[in-house]
């Protein structure tokens, strides 16, 4: 008997042949397994992480770009029903939430003499938001401005509030 035998009849378990077939079925599906349980694996560490560390944001339209006149301030409200302050003046439109961040008052546009006035505690903010006098000045705080985007295209203005309707962790 001759024991010479050709590449293609030498095989790891001589009593068991594997086709091409099965074994290309067998590593599609170690892959798909491998593949499903490292998705799975993800998944479980995605879902213990905090969905977004800046809250989700919606646009708002605030109005057309004529609408601003210069000078002047023009409130609009966002989401929660909080007035933003959108002002245009020389070096563009800016809005600004009209809460006060030290005790949480409506600051008022006092135009006669270009600034942000808070009844609570007689906090003045200048034009740009800064506070000059009383308690927020002492606290270095200012106005929280607000993104706005301007489509030039169309001329019209959206502010980029949070989205209320998507829940966060």
């Amino acid at each position: 008997m001759d024991d010479r035998r050709t590449w293609r009849e030498v095989t790891l378990h001589p009593e068991k042949s594997v086709s091409r077939r099965t074994w290309l079925a067998s590593m599609a599906m170690g892959i798909g397994l491998v593949a499903s349980y490292g998705l799975f694996a993800i998944q479980g560490f995605l879902f213990l992480l905090p969905r977004r560390l800046h809250p989700p944001t919606r646009r708002l339209f605030a109005g057309s770009l004529d609408q601003f006149k210069m000078d002047t301030l023009q409130g609009v409200l966002d989401l929660q029903g909080n007035e933003i302050l959108v002002k245009r003046d020389r070096q563009g439109l800016r809005a600004f939430n009209s809460t006060c961040p030290h005790l949480g008052c409506r600051v008022h546009w006092q135009a006669d003499k270009q600034r942000f006035f808070c009844p609570c505690h007689n906090g003045v903010f200048n034009d740009n938001g800064v506070a000059v006098e009383g308690p927020p000045a002492a606290a270095g705080q200012s106005l929280a401005e607000v993104p706005l985007d301007i489509d030039h295209k169309s001329g019209v203005v959206y502010l980029e509030v949070k989205d209320m309707g998507k829940a966060t962790t």
